[in-house]
């Protein structure tokens, strides 16, 4: 696999030095996408303690021995990310220009999920068991950058030698398996086996290449296009959980996720888009290995009046042992989420809720991506229907010379 890293990280570098950021994350190994269901991400992705649902399975298995019979549940998210980056341009001295460059990504992420869960079955010792199917990582990625030749005094001094142009897309889809049994109402205990599976496909082109000032391989190309498909991926993963109810005002949690690997297809191609520049292919097998984690919560209720829960995530993701064979230089820092959210029912049973996520970036500890949640509810006869709608944003900076 080595001459696949090879071609991939320098399209990417060369290509796109500001995919060097949350993007260049994507590429490795997909944007994780939350599992939970629109209550709990209206609450700041929350979901070690409120997500009483079949979806647990995702997030705290133990939560399945809560529910009180048979549930089914369905969640459906959509996700609009517009980025737009201003960038720098230097002399041939290094020295700051302004910020001309531009580069943009712009994406609709969307995804179905659900599951059904049985409840405790005093025919098999008050276990309960679930089952769901969700989406776990979302590769759709849409990129354009205006090159620009950075190096020079001469008039333009923000020329454009170059489009580069990234387009990904494909998924990481889990099924999961859960069980999990309650003590007395104090201790819920749980563990699910998740079964990830899915493809994506990496196409990275420079168009308009000024071959003067960018010299793109051993052709005279003025267009040239790397392309990375991955197929037929599967691994698996195992996901515990366990609740602890101190008194009735507070309950913690905790889980945690056990890395997955997983093995496919790969096929490569490096060449000129003209058809009379001939192209490289190598095909191989290929592995994708997505990280370990560790998360405790907790709730708080304040009042007896009136139902208000107060729910706090922490969650440590061990992204130093993630990896992608098509990138042998892939250096992630483990990284730390914070979510908190509340949830207040009025007299009439009327729900709003509201919550803020943090989470650090593994390319760089020093930025991060924030956000703010809100949501309500209600009811139509057995159906309980939620929804949500958040607003983020990112931090980035730039480390000698690639953008984090």
């Amino acid at each position: 696999m080595r001459r696949v890293g090879l071609v991939i990280v320098t399209g990417v570098l060369v290509m796109a030095s500001t995919a060097w950021a949350y993007s260049f994350l994507d590429l490795a190994v997909g944007s994780e996408v939350f599992e939970g269901s629109a209550r709990c991400q209206g609450m700041g992705e929350v979901g070690l303690l409120c997500e009483i649902t079949p979806l647990a399975t995702g997030l705290n298995p133990a939560l399945l021995a809560k529910l009180s019979r048979f549930e089914a549940s369905t969640s459906y998210h959509l996700l609009s990310f517009e980025d737009r980056w201003s960038l720098p341009t230097y002399d041939s001295f290094d020295a700051l220009l302004g910020y001309t460059c531009y580069s943009h990504n712009s994406n609709l992420y969307h995804g179905f999920s659900g599951g059904v869960a049985t409840g405790p079955l005093k025919q098999f010792w008050g276990l309960a068991f679930g089952v769901s199917l969700a989406q776990a990582y979302d590769f759709t990625y849409d990129f354009h950058e205006e090159v620009r030749d950075r190096s020079t005094t001469s008039v333009p001094t923000d020329k454009i030698i170059a489009d580069a142009f990234i387009d990904a897309e494909g998924s990481i889809t889990a099924f999961s398996l859960g069980v999990a049994r309650s003590v007395e109402n104090q201790v819920s205990v749980g563990a699910s086996l998740e079964y990830l599976f899915g493809d994506f496909d990496i196409a990275s082109r420079l168009t308009n290449i000024d071959v003067n000032k960018m010299y793109c391989w051993d052709d005279p190309s003025t267009e040239t296009e790397d392309t990375f498909k991955a197929s037929k991926l599967n691994g698996m993963r195992m996901r515990i959980g366990a609740t602890y109810k101190i008194n009735k005002r507070l309950e913690i949690a905790f889980a945690a996720v056990s890395q997955a690997k997983l093995e496919g297809d790969y096929e490569t191609s490096r060449g000129g888009l003209l058809y009379f520049i001939p192209r490289k292919a190598e095909s191989g097998t290929f592995h994708l290995t997505y990280p370990s984690s560790y998360a405790v919560g907790f709730t708080y209720r304040p009042r007896n009046e009136l139902l208000t829960i107060v729910e706090g995530n922490a969650r440590c993701v061990r992204w130093s042992n993630a990896g992608n064979d098509a990138l042998e230089n892939l250096n992630l820092d483990d990284t730390f989420e914070f979510n908190i959210g509340i949830e207040h029912v009025f007299y009439n049973g009327q729900p709003v809720r509201f919550g803020f996520f943090y989470r650090q970036s593994p390319l760089d500890n020093e930025t991060s991506e924030a956000g703010v949640t809100a949501g309500s509810g209600f009811a139509v006869g057995s159906f309980v229907i939620s929804f949500s709608a958040k607003v983020g944003w990112r931090e980035y900076r730039s480390i000698e010379g690639h953008y984090r």
